[in-house]
């Protein structure tokens, strides 16, 4: 699999998951349509993509200005899926997406600190069975 399709992929499962825990929490409509679907799959599938400006292959580009893309082009996709589903854009819009934006970063957080834990364990047992 080429590495933009895992990255589209990774983006769907966090985009998909974030809509759900939105509609059991009441903040989004519980009424989907399949227009919402498709839209919420292919801007999470774009945000995940544009989350590879993150990887090692684009360490020339400092992180805070990584971070500002990421950020700023996310804010823009989710613009874009707000217009297309006619959903309502306020000031509570602004709160609830930085909030989630947080809250999935520290989720990705967390998932790499825990994969470099394993690993690194892995590779002590590996030198533990070695010597």
């Amino acid at each position: 699999m080429t590495k933009i399709l895992k990255y589209a992929i990774r983006g769907v499962g966090y985009g998909a998951v974030a809509y759900l825990l939105l509609i059991a929490f009441s903040v989004a409509p519980t009424n989907v349509f399949p227009k919402n679907v498709v839209s919420l799959l292919l801007v999470s599938g774009a945000i995940g993509v544009l989350s590879m400006i993150f990887d090692s292959d684009h360490e020339e580009v400092a992180w805070p200005l990584a971070f500002g893309i990421h950020f700023v082009g996310t804010a823009a996709l989710i613009l874009g899926l707000m217009f297309y589903n006619n959903w309502s854009i306020g000031i509570f819009f602004w709160v609830e997406f930085v909030v989630i934006y947080v809250v999935i970063w520290a989720v990705v957080m967390l998932n790499q600190h825990l994969r470099v834990s394993q690993i690194n364990q892995a590779l002590k047992q590996r030198a533990k069975h070695k010597s």
